[in-house]
């Protein structure tokens, strides 16, 4: 702990601390931060353009050691800050290009988020179970909301209905997508 003092890591968030996603990613990169004695910089509100690439180097420029982006569509735009910035280690959320590009100093990194929606789903399977207790309708039908038809959605809404699956067998499932990763109000 606190090996890292004088370093700073740059942190790049397509919202603020409005949105669940980021104010997660925000959280954590400020406790990971105190624990590891690093100072954090974080640039929220940067859209999927040629702002994540600004901001991107903005953070390098200021003397980042360590950005990461949490958006998928901030992807192509941290890919060019890493060639430009080959000093600097940045990751992305989400992202696939990592592991092609050639870019040593490029990463990928995300959670199997599809594990938390298969528990999701038991936790609606078990509410879903309850409700059929009052009705004999078969079989029963339920939605899921996603963003993209992207691997990470797909995987996400697949273990979500196997999950209420796992408690109610005889059900159906929807998907319908916004194409946006969030909402705008």
């Amino acid at each position: 702990e606190g090996s890292g003092s004088g370093i700073k890591v740059g942190l790049i968030c397509v919202e603020g601390e409005n949105s669940t996603y980021d104010k997660n990613f925000i959280d954590g990169f400020k406790a990971a931060a105190e624990k590891k004695g690093v100072t954090p910089i974080i640039k929220t509100d940067i859209p999927e353009g040629d702002k994540a690439y600004e901001a991107a180097a903005d953070l390098a420029d200021n003397g980042c050691k360590f950005v990461f982006a949490d958006s998928f569509g901030h992807e192509p735009h941290i890919l060019k800050a890493a060639r430009e910035f080959s000093n600097v280690q940045f990751s992305h959320a989400t992202g696939t290009t990592a592991h092609y590009s050639n870019v040593s100093n490029l990463h990928n990194a995300f959670a199997s988020i599809y594990e938390g929606r298969y528990l999701a789903g038991v936790a609606a399977g078990l509410k879903l179970k309850a409700m059929i207790d009052a009705s004999a309708s078969t079989p029963h039908k339920i939605g899921y909301v996603g963003a993209y038809t992207y691997a990470e959605v797909v995987s996400g809404y697949t273990a979500f209905f196997l999950g209420v699956k796992s408690v109610v067998d005889n059900v159906v499932m929807t998907v319908k997508y916004t194409n946006s990763w969030f909402h705008e109000q």
